[in-house]
């Protein structure tokens, strides 16, 4: 399967990629937006052209969410709008025509990728019976074998996904979109009937599902999880990429080595099918204030000196997180990626990694000595941005990275 797509078709993808909750979507620059039509009504107001013209540069942009909210929002303006309006939903369905048409040129039909999504799977399962019985023996090499196996994988898998969700995209918002081309009367060559049902056919090909399945994927915490397995496929992609998003927006509060250990461990629990953890501030604070004081009073353990910090829940506690599940330690290890490989060659710091009953993570780094700290609660990334700091709000001193930044 030729790959080149990737690099070539970049732009379009970055405009369709499905992207994280609360606006940390993939971004790039949005394309500008289409000329004022002629037949605009010349006795629009400065207000009216400058609202059209940011709505239809919104439309055009790199957030499907945020696009389709602003072809609403030019919709609801009436007839005055009608002209800009039609040409923004042009150029949308044209933009999706290309993508579907290149993909199918670049990627064919869903049948190379579902094997390699079917081989992952086999591979999954065999790592994670193995990592259940981890133990200091063949089952630790066993691990690192299907360790650098997946990794290799699930890199050929998210490059079909790269372009195969993108696509995926294009398809669930096609439908309003024509339906809103159809009612403002356009026509072009391009954009027929007999086209849109073989585009249409076409982009089922590649996906591998129906339409009717295509449009039932929920997104990450809109829903449950879909029990088809190419449908779930889908789903985890977008919900890896969603987390991935939002973890990048907390990067500012982490030093390059604890964000390099949050990386290899997400990245080893995508390729196990396992979802990846979302960084919590207050788990973050716990996590470094250990690391820090196991530095500066001269011991290495769970348990502090310190009485108020002497258990791990209760460092948690203190941080303002009830919802504590278990914690790694490490000392030695000078970049991030090292302090994942110490613990990944432990059984039980090993499996701690991948509890998939975890959901939440902080690293803390301090020099060369390390603590990661794992929680249950519900995902942050969820809550509305503007108030998820008041809700969730760390407690006690913010101890500033250290050690890589």
């Amino acid at each position: 399967m030729r790959m080149s797509l990737t690099r070539t078709f970049l732009p379009w993808v970055l405009v369709l990629a499905i992207t994280a909750l609360s606006g940390d979507r993939a971004r790039g620059e949005a394309a500008a937006p289409p000329p004022k039509p002629s037949t605009e009504p010349e006795n629009l107001t400065p207000q009216q052209r400058q609202q059209m013209t940011a709505l239809a540069k919104q439309a055009l942009g790199t957030d499907p969410a945020a696009s389709m909210k602003a072809v609403k929002e030019l919709d609801a303006l009436g007839e005055p709008a009608k002209p800009r309006l039609q040409n923004v939903v042009k150029t949308l369905l044209l933009r999706d025509r290309d993508l579907v048409i290149a993909a199918g040129h670049e990627v064919g039909d869903s049948a190379k990728a579902k094997a390699l999504g079917e081989e992952i799977a086999t591979v999954r399962k065999a790592a994670r019976e193995n990592i259940a019985k981890l133990a200091h023996d063949e089952t630790m090499k066993v691990a690192h074998e299907n360790y650098d196996k997946l990794a290799k994988m699930q890199a050929l898998l998210n490059e079909t996904f790269v372009v195969r969700d993108a696509v995926r995209t294009a398809l669930v918002r096609r439908a309003p979109l024509w339906e809103l081309w159809t009612k403002l009367g356009g026509t072009d060559p391009k954009l027929t009937a007999a086209l849109e049902e073989k585009l249409k056919g076409d982009a089922v090909a590649l996906l591998g599902l129906s339409l009717e399945d295509v449009l039932k994927i929920p997104e990450f915490g809109a829903g449950g999880e879909p029990a088809d397995p190419v449908a779930h496929e889908y789903w985890f992609y977008g919900a890896c990429r969603r987390i991935e998003a939002y973890n990048k927006g907390l990067e500012k509060l982490m030093s390059a080595g604890e964000f390099e250990n949050l990386s290899c461990l997400n990245a080893y629990r995508e390729s196990l099918g396992i979802m990846p953890l979302e960084v919590d501030p207050r788990l973050l604070q716990s996590a470094r204030r250990h690391s820090k004081e196991m530095v500066e009073k001269g011991y290495f353990a769970h348990e502090s000196p310190t009485p108020s910090e002497k258990t791990l829940m209760g460092r948690m506690r203190n941080a303002g997180y009830n919802n504590g599940r278990s914690e790694n330690i490490a000392n030695g290890s000078a970049s991030g990626k090292a302090a994942f490989l110490q613990w990944f060659d432990s059984p039980p710091h090993h499996k701690n990694m991948v509890d998939a009953g975890s959901s939440a993570f902080g690293v803390g780094q301090w020099g060369s000595t390390w603590t990661q700290n794992f929680g249950t609660s519900p995902r942050l990334m969820f809550l509305d941005p503007a108030e998820r700091d008041k809700q969730v709000p760390v407690k006690g001193e913010i101890v500033p990275p250290h050690g890589g930044k």
